[in-house]
């Protein structure tokens, strides 16, 4: 319910000023007191916020608008963290994750080093997340525990901390 304040406004504004010009007749006639003087000071500062009065009731009266311009912000909020949670769980892909969570494990168990398997490495290497220890090309072709030839980095943990937060999340946003 929002009305055009500027007319009243205005006019209160245009009284005011009639005002202020009878009381300084009345203080350069000599019919001047402190209250004279006290009226003059504060009708000048009524007319000096009259003008910004619609602005204060543009923010009384428009909550609504504010209250679904924040919802609509929220809404875009989280769509970009929803794309952004997404684009991060797609920066390797699940079979490369559960690689590097088993080389978490520090009990990767039995494994065939194949070429995919070797690939893998090399890009887990590469973007940081398993130490350069040895070269991944003297690594046993067949063995029983790769997490002794390969070893997680810090930043290798935290990533997987982190998908794993973010995946909880999305599980618990699907169950709702």
């Amino acid at each position: 319910m929002t009305q055009d304040y500027t007319t009243k406004w205005w006019a209160a504004f245009s009284c005011l000023a009639f005002i202020e010009g009878v009381l300084l007749v009345m203080l350069f006639s000599g019919r001047s007191s402190v209250l004279t003087i006290a009226a003059l000071l504060f009708i000048a500062i009524l007319m000096v916020f009259i003008p910004r009065a619609d602005d204060v009731v543009a923010l009384t009266f428009d909550r609504d608008k504010i209250d679904n311009k924040i919802n609509s912000l929220n809404k875009k909020l989280s769509t970009t963290k929803n794309r952004a949670d997404k684009i991060f769980l797609l920066t390797i892909p699940d079979s490369m994750y559960k690689t590097l969570q088993k080389i978490n494990s520090s009990n990767y168990g039995n494994y065939d080093l194949t070429a995919k398997l070797e690939r893998e490495l090399y890009h887990l290497r590469d973007i940081g997340y398993i130490e350069d220890t040895k070269e991944i090309r003297d690594i046993p072709y067949e063995g029983n525990n790769l997490s002794n030839y390969v070893k997680i980095t810090a930043l290798g943990k935290q990533y997987i901390e982190l998908r794993k937060s973010i995946e909880e999340e999305n599980n618990k946003g699907k169950d709702k």
